[in-house]
């Protein structure tokens, strides 16, 4: 088995030099999107982030020195997680717009 990305798997016999390029493609695609994105929040989740910056400063101004390396970790847990799951969301709407237009007309969805 191969993956053609985190979240689906492929029999690697069934994948053409076609389906690889379209692969690639698409998740190049996707990067790009996801990059404008966020360099282009809307305003209420922008402000979500910088509410819950400033709440985590505030917090590590009382923290000990290895309760402050503990909170550095679950920040970039935190980040990793939730560049992952917009990745993740991001892949799935883009398949299933792929799946809606290539299915379009034949009844199914």
């Amino acid at each position: 088995m191969c993956f053609n990305n985190r979240y689906t798997r492929i029999d690697e016999r069934q994948v053409t030099d076609l389906d690889k390029n379209m692969i690639r493609v698409t998740e190049e695609f996707i990067t790009e999107r996801i990059s404008y994105h966020g360099k282009n929040e809307v305003e209420l989740l922008n402000s979500a982030y910088m509410e819950l910056r400033s709440r985590v400063e505030l917090l590590r101004g009382t923290l000990t020195e290895e309760q402050i390396i503990m909170l550095r970790g679950c920040e970039n847990a935190y980040h990793v997680a939730d560049g992952e799951t917009g990745r993740y969301y991001y892949a799935a709407g883009f398949r299933d717009a792929i799946r809606f237009l290539l299915n379009f007309g034949e009844g199914e969805q």
